[in-house]
């Protein structure tokens, strides 16, 4: 799918996962930068300070240190228990939050288990007032930024539950799910934290949120398509989300999939952005992850699977059925697995993660890893799928 990537269908259904963060925020203004004095000039006179930094330094760090008070002290009446919920989901999330100050507009960019964000960092899609009141700074508004997605967590009406691997978020009426959900996502984790260091991508810790019917709609746009339970919503430099449809999911096994399916997007594909034309190998790779340690013979893809002339197929088009996913998505999941039958899953990955993280074309990934040009390891494993086709009882 343009735009987000992992929706994951399994035996006529369709999976997905949930989310976690670290805590520093950082007052940065771009149109002041630091002034450099040469040694020996005169020394300009000290700035007054800025109420509205005070402000946000003091806050930042309240919640560093987990001081709700601190956090909770500039913060006009009003808007306390939407504060007080916000700094609980933060802390829940393990979040890094930059407060940036530009020209007189205060917003909130966010990133995971780094001690300051990078620029080009997602944002949280509000905006703080704050207002002069004599002496002290007060924040007396949040406001949402107009025209951007809501993200499962910006309005701290979540309920979390922490893993050894994973943080998972959802609305209170899901809380029922969470032990769960945090049990099967650790066993997920563990399969998809090594894959994730074949792609040279090891994830300090996996996010995962439950949407219900109302916030499957909602959050980031509500883009999946009709067929999804699930996504991985790529955050660029703040890593990625995985969010799933829990109401569709009836069996441990199939959670346990789509959880393995999503998070194994996260492994291979977060932090970079890929060609919709990888569709087959970045599904592909996913499901071979999601399946594990089942073979792709002993998984509902051996019952999908078409016959096929290559295996670098052409992504799905919009508004495709059920069949067509189910199909795509299993003949991607043989053709990773044909990889790995011919030439090991060592050599599979690393073929995975120079097309995929490194962008090295097919034809010079087949070359450095399997020694022969693409078009014949295309040939040769869309031959060993066909064959299964016709041999499937």
């Amino acid at each position: 799918m343009r735009g987000f990537s992992g929706a994951r269908h399994v035996g006529g259904a369709i999976l997905a996962v949930v989310l976690a963060v670290s805590i520093s925020i950082v007052v940065a203004d771009p149109d002041d930068p630091a002034r450099v004095v040469p040694a020996g000039a005169a020394t300009a006179p000290p700035k007054p300070k800025d109420p509205v930094r005070q402000l946000l330094s003091g806050q930042a760090k309240a919640l560093d240190r987990g001081d709700l008070a601190g956090w909770l002290a500039p913060v006009d009446p009003t808007l306390r228990e939407k504060y007080q919920n916000l700094f609980r989901t933060l802390r829940a999330l393990r979040a890094t939050v930059d407060f940036r100050v530009t020209r007189g507009q205060v917003e909130l960019a966010y990133c995971f288990d780094r001690p300051r964000c990078p620029a080009d960092s997602p944002r949280i899609a509000q905006r703080p007032t704050v207002e002069q009141r004599g002496r002290t700074a007060v924040v007396t508004g949040l406001t949402r930024v107009a025209g951007s997605p809501p993200t499962p967590w910006e309005q701290g009406d979540l309920v979390f539950a922490q893993g050894r691997r994973v943080t998972v978020g959802a609305p209170r009426a899901l809380r029922g799910r969470l032990k769960e959900v945090v049990a099967v996502a650790d066993q997920a984790a563990a399969v998809d934290d090594r894959f994730a260091a074949f792609a040279d991508n090891r994830q300090p810790r996996y996010r995962i949120f439950l949407a219900t019917k109302q916030t499957w709609r909602i959050w980031y746009g509500g883009k999946a398509t009709e067929w999804a339970v699930g996504y991985m919503q790529p955050l660029g430099p703040a890593g990625a989300d995985v969010v799933i449809n829990p109401a569709r999911l009836t069996t441990r096994s199939a959670l346990r999939e789509v959880i393995q399916h999503e998070l194994g997007h996260v492994a291979t594909i977060s932090g970079v952005t890929t060609r919709h034309e990888d569709m087959w190998l970045v599904e592909g790779v996913a499901e071979y992850i999601g399946m594990q340690p089942r073979t792709a013979p002993e998984t509902y893809s051996r019952n999908a699977l078409r016959r096929t002339t290559r295996i670098a197929a052409a992504p799905l088009p919009d508004g495709a059925g059920e069949k067509d996913v189910a199909a795509f998505y299993a003949e991607g999941h043989f053709a990773v697995s044909c990889l790995v039958n011919r030439y090991g899953e060592a050599r599979a990955m690393e073929f995975v993660r120079l097309r995929l993280r490194r962008g090295n074309s097919l034809e010079n990934a087949s070359r450095s890893v399997f020694g022969r040009p693409f078009a014949d390891v295309d040939r040769s494993c869309a031959g060993w799928i066909s064959n299964l086709v016709v041999t499937r009882r």
